[in-house]
């Protein structure tokens, strides 16, 4: 009579139990994949992502790179067209007109606080960045080894014929000297009004020009309409040798790391399935790929969305 009673016990206990286990089954393969955790496959939210570039080809490029590996990641992204700078960029990030901008860590602390004081140093630069940030809704996340520097630049053989090593070498000629930067430069502390301040440079050139950042500067420095043009030090026509990089002997210019700056809600949203994706990213990016991508972009043309492409699985980043 026990044993008739413990069977129909263990009976009635069994579909119970397979229940409840089937139950817990389903709950552990839903927070794999949505925890926000990193461990899984599936990101926490279907969001599309959007990402907006700065209006230069680095900035294209570089948006479409960590765009097309967050979509093999599983993220829904988007590339909004290029359309401006910061001054354009930072109010749609605010604005939630957009979600991610991949910046530079000095250029983006100098135009959130023009108050803050350039610094060679990456780290220092990158709190000078967190800092001038402060209770705006974007955060910084990790910068890249992989570095863009604002540069004065002048043609190797102007360079050569004036014995230009540093940009304090253009004292004597400065009444010789034609400027080109963008219109944005012309107002920035740590680029023309820095290099005419009294206090560091104090230099008095010809006549200043603004150009279109990228290509046009390029192209003015080769025709001689300029002689020196605030660029960048991974310009294609740097490795080519037709440029160089006049030495910041006054320590004028940042650093100037490349950094992804995000929307607050859209990391909350996410979780660390998004931030570890794109500091894993960030992590792998060097100087060397910056200069190679221009020189396609810029010299040979190449759309960017086609050298993230072949950059992304040259790497094994993508499948």
């Amino acid at each position: 009579m026990r044993t008739s009673r413990w069977r129909l016990l263990l009976a009635l206990l069994v579909p119970f139990v397979l229940l409840v286990a089937a139950c817990g089954d389903d709950k552990s393969d839903d927070s794999s994949g949505a925890s926000g955790s990193g461990s899984g496959t599936t990101p926490a939210s279907d969001t599309t992502i959007r990402i907006v570039p700065q209006d230069f080809p680095e900035s294209v490029t570089l948006s479409q790179v960590y765009a097309q590996f967050l979509e093999s990641k599983g993220f829904k992204v988007e590339v909004q067209d290029a359309s401006g700078f910061r001054e354009i960029v930072y109010p749609a990030l605010e604005d939630d007109k957009a979600d991610l901008i991949i910046d530079y860590t000095g250029s983006a602390a100098t135009y959130l606080d023009e108050t803050g004081t350039p610094s060679a140093d990456p780290k220092e630069t990158y709190t000078r960045l967190e800092e001038s940030i402060g209770d705006k809704p974007i955060q910084a996340l990790e910068y890249s080894p992989a570095e863009d520097k604002n540069a004065l630049v002048a043609l190797k053989s102007f360079a050569d014929e004036n014995s230009l090593t540093t940009i304090s070498d253009l004292k004597p000629i400065e009444s010789e000297v034609v400027f080109g930067g963008s219109a944005q430069c012309l107002e920035r502390e740590d680029c023309l009004l820095g290099y005419q301040n009294p206090d560091i440079y104090g230099l008095s050139f010809k006549d200043v020009k603004t150009l279109e950042y990228g290509p046009p500067l390029a192209a003015g420095l080769k025709s001689d309409d300029l002689q020196v043009a605030q660029y960048q030090t991974t310009a294609a026509e740097i490795e080519s040798g037709d440029f160089v990089v006049l030495e910041d002997d006054k320590g004028m210019l940042s650093a100037d790391n490349i950094v992804p700056v995000i929307r607050t809600d859209i990391v909350e949203e996410f979780g660390s399935d998004l931030t570890d994706a794109l500091n894993e990213l960030s992590s792998k990016l060097t100087t060397e790929d910056l200069i190679s991508w221009n020189a396609r972009t810029d010299i040979d043309k190449d759309d960017p969305v086609d050298v993230a492409t072949e950059w992304l699985e040259s790497k094994n980043l993508v499948s």
